[in-house]
């Protein structure tokens, strides 16, 4: 390594050539500021991770590194660093990631070890590097697998459940409503056509519901043909207004089978609307599906909407 990457801070020794070969040919970045937040040295794997050229982030302020919303956060834990009694730490959590910035403004997700040392003259703080963004990368489309229903693209139960509880821990809404829909006739479906129109039945009612539905809302697969949609601040008649449009826009769509024919279809649904809290989401799923029920027995291609539990209001399609 060249003093423009690492500057003396020793007499050279058989042990510091060892030292100086390591950190100029190991993967990991190494990058060294002095307390005012100075780039005092770093290593060409340093320079490849952050898309600098050779020697260019000598004598830059470390926040060039770094996220511009990130900086005053990063400023104050390395104060804290440099003040505290440890000497080394590792940054970042679990739940937590590391975010660089590079060169080109693309951001680069980190591991990043940091400890104190010192030249003759002066306190610095070593960080050791690694880019972990293919991990993340990674951990990310397995999470996303995990929650993701394969066929629709929808969120699964389960992430419907966590989802619902994230919203939750930001604050419980007023009034909100929670519907179930099921597709009408869907073992005919599946008798007459195949399992191959059941699961393009399936795919565009997702697609239909996705379009349809407000941004706020929370859409999942529940299982099967029924679909589940939580619709946070949503009065009764804002819930039907919402479902409607979605019923509407299958029952309008023409379907071409592989066997045979064409036709259409359509979904009933049934809609609870209530002051739903953290625990109140089973039961709002229960009288919800009881709503289905009554909507599948008076006819399908129907709503029904429960406002509280004595009060049941069923709408045809042509309500």
């Amino acid at each position: 390594m060249t003093s423009k990457h690492f500057p003396d801070v020793s007499r050279d020794t058989a042990p510091q050539d060892i030292y100086r070969k390591i950190v100029s040919e190991i993967d990991d970045g190494v990058i060294g500021i002095d307390a005012g937040g100075i780039i005092r040295l770093c290593n060409p794997s340093a320079e490849r991770i952050f898309g600098w050229e050779y020697g260019e982030l000598l004598g830059k302020p470390l926040d060039v590194l770094l996220p511009e919303h990130l900086r005053a956060f990063h400023a104050k834990l390395v104060s804290n660093f440099f003040a505290g009694a440890g000497e080394a730490r590792y940054m970042g959590a679990r739940t937590a990631e590391i975010v660089g910035l590079r060169a080109d403004g693309s951001e680069v997700h980190l591991g990043i070890t940091i400890l104190k040392t010192s030249t003759t003259s002066e306190h610095m703080m070593i960080a050791v590097i690694r880019d972990i963004s293919e991990r993340i990368s990674y951990q990310r489309e397995l999470l996303r697998l995990a929650q993701t229903d394969p066929l629709t693209g929808l969120l699964n139960r389960r992430a419907f459940h966590e989802s619902f509880a994230a919203r939750m821990a930001h604050g419980e809404p007023a009034m909100s409503s929670v519907a179930l829909l099921d597709l009408d006739e869907f073992k005919a479906l599946n008798d007459r056509y195949g399992h191959d129109a059941g699961d393009e039945a399936i795919i565009r009612f997702a697609d239909i519901l996705r379009q349809t539905i407000r941004s706020g809302d929370l859409a999942a697969r529940w299982g099967g043909e029924e679909f589940i949609l939580f619709l946070p601040n949503t009065s009764s008649q804002s819930a039907v207004a919402v479902v409607e449009r979605v019923r509407a826009a299958f029952a309008d769509a023409v379907f071409g089978w592989r066997r045979g024919g064409s036709g259409s279809l359509t979904v009933s649904a049934g809609i609870v609307t209530d002051r739903i809290g953290k625990g109140g989401l089973d039961a709002a799923v229960a009288r919800a599906d009881i709503a289905l029920y009554d909507a599948k027995r008076g006819g399908r291609n129907r709503i029904v909407r429960i406002r509280d539990p004595q009060d049941t209001v069923a709408m045809s399609a042509d309500h």
